[in-house]
This record gives C-alpha cells, structure tokens and sequence, in this order.
C-alpha cells in the first residue's frame, strides 16, 4: 500500500499503519460473505485492537499538532479516518455476533462500542446501523428498548441526507424482523412490503460500501419467512419461488437460503417429500458455496422429517442443539461472494 506524505515529501509517522489498517477494513467487508463467523470474529477482533492503539496515537498527534489555517490539523483528519474504520469494524464483530453466532450479550458491548465510535468519528450512518442491530439485542426486560433504538437510529439518518436512504430500507427491514419475534406478523409484513417497493428505485437508494444488503432476493428472502411464520403458507412459497427467479444459477449462498426457506414452507404444509426435495438442493448449494448458517437455521423447527435430521448429520450438526430461529442474519450473512475462504464447512 501507498504511504500517505504530509505535503513536504516525509511520510507522516503513523500514516502508513493508518491507511494499512483502513485498506483491512474494507478487506474485511468481503471476508464477511465467504467466512465463517468465529473464524471471521477472531480476525476482525485482533484488528480492532491495532485500530483502538492507532485512534490513541492518532488523538495524541491531534492535540501536539498545531491547527492549520483551515483550523484543523493532519492528526485530526488521520485520527477521524481510523475511527470512521474502527467503527466500522466493530459493527461487523456485532452483527457476526448477533446475527452469525446468535450471541446477542456478546453482541449488546461491541455494537455500543460501534455506535460510539461512530458518533465520535462523525459517521451517523455506522451509529445508527449498530443502533438497528440493537434493537434485535433482548432488552433485560426493559420495555421499549428495541423502539428508542429505531427512533434513535431514524434521528441520526434524518440528519445524514438523501445518501442514507438506502440504510433507511435496511433499518426498515431489521424493524420488520423485530416485529415478527414480537408476533407482530401483520406489522412485519406492511414494514417488508414497504421496502420491497422502495427498492424498485434502488438507483435512488445506494447503500454504504459496507452494507450491501437489500437486493430483491434478500428481500423476498426474509419477506416469505415472514409470511411463514404468520401462517400464510401458500403465499410464502410464491414469494420464495419469485425471488429465485431473480437469483443468478451460480449464486449458491442465496440459493441455498432460498431453498432452505422452500423446505420449511413444504414441511409446514405437511409436504415431506417436497420438503425434503427442497431440503437436499439447499445441500447441494451449500457444498458449492452456500449458506450453511442460514440453511440451519431455517430447517431448526422441522426436525421431525427424517430428510432435515439427514441434512443436519450431513452438515455435522446436532438435531439437539438449541438455534435461533431465523432471522434478518439469514438474509444479510451470505451473499454474492463466489468462492468460500479455506476451512469453511
């Protein structure tokens, strides 16, 4: 990588560490789709501790410098950098967490961390992303938590222009998750329809470089689980078979989440044979580079039909093991990413 110069030729101490540690943060972004997540947390964590021994220095530098004429100073200006990145990957440690690991008091310090961070560094879009994780965060009991959350979340994006129209889909999303843990079915499936139809300008709507989410198929993804779990059977399986039409033949991580969802709308509708049809092809994705997380997660509740038991043991799983229903992280964890990183199951 480029050293950075401070305008007279030297390279500004530190600058190098700096760009290097912010280049492995976007680095990181990609990791996400082809990684597992203890794999993935355990590198991202030992970045995190260079980019907060980094933001300390970067401080340092910023209150020895002297401001420019502009009224600040390189040290500012680097130490913002490193806290925009440091940010950034510590919401990728809390959504692994919560949304990878299901390991929501794992995830409730570091997403804290990330908002902070955020806030300090002047990124209100990274603040109120970790903000929407949170409110899948339980909340000890303490009513409303998880909508002082949104509202939060919603505040700081009123305040970020139109370029965070698209984080407002998926802060829409994670709200029509929320709703449907809390048997809010008919709000959840108003909140979803209502993304999927602001997304057919999602021109309009761009994303943040690291948070690539709402294509069609994800949408349609989480929207049949939805209906799923509000008992709209039939409607769910259309959904699911509409949003493969728009996935790529060689788009196996959403593939197989797609099929996955097939098995349990089958299983559901007492279709053994269907599900179970459906249930060996969401294998067949996961061996080519699939959702093996997401795929678990989606068959957990119909381990009675002896074909998911099968998929689990070949998936060396327990049928014993306790797993978060699934969730918005079953729609955001895999995607795209053609090749899987080495070790993963």
């Amino acid at each position: 990588m480029s050293p950075i110069a401070d305008g007279s030729g030297a390279v500004a101490p530190g600058s190098t560490d700096r760009a290097e540690f912010e280049a492995d943060t976007r680095a990181h972004r990609q990791l996400y789709w082809t990684t597992e997540p203890a794999e993935l947390i355990a590198t991202v964590t030992g970045h995190i501790a260079a980019g907060r021994t980094l933001q300390a220095g970067a401080g340092d530098a910023a209150g020895a410098d002297a401001p420019s004429e502009e009224g600040g100073t390189d040290g500012a200006a680097d130490g913002a950098g490193t806290a925009a990145a440091l940010a950034e990957s510590l919401l990728l440690v809390g959504r692994l967490e919560l949304l990878g690991r299901h390991d929501p008091e794992a995830a409730r310090p570091v997403l804290q961390e990330a908002r902070t961070t955020a806030v300090a560094a002047g990124e209100p879009l990274l603040a109120a992303a970790a903000l929407g994780l949170l409110a899948l965060v339980p909340a000890d009991g303490r009513t409303g938590a998880a909508a002082e959350s949104f509202t939060a979340a919603r505040s700081l994006l009123a305040h970020a222009g139109t370029g965070a129209a698209g984080l407002l889909d998926w802060l829409e999303a994670i709200e029509a998750e929320r709703a449907t843990r809390d048997g809010e079915h008919e709000r959840a499936i108003r909140l979803i329809s209502r993304v999927e139809g602001a997304r057919v300008r999602s021109e309009d709507r761009p994303f943040p470089l690291w948070l690539d989410w709402c294509t069609t198929a994800r949408i349609g993804i989480l929207k049949g689980r939805i209906q799923l779990a509000a008992g709209l059977v039939a409607q769910a399986r259309r959904t699911l078979l509409y949003a493969m039409a728009t996935v790529r033949p060689d788009d196996h991580g959403q593939r197989s989440l797609i099929y996955a969802g097939l098995a349990a709308v089958e299983a559901a509708d007492g279709q053994a044979y269907e599900s179970c049809g459906y249930a060996c092809r969401a294998l067949e994705h996961i061996e080519a580079g699939g959702d093996v997380m997401g795929v678990r997660g989606g068959l957990e509740e119909y381990l009675h039909d002896s074909c998911v038991q099968d998929l689990y043991e070949s998936l060396a799983f327990s049928p014993a093991e306790s797993v978060t229903p699934a969730d918005i992280s079953e729609v955001t964890r895999r995607g795209t990413g053609a090749g899987r990183a080495p070790g993963i199951r």
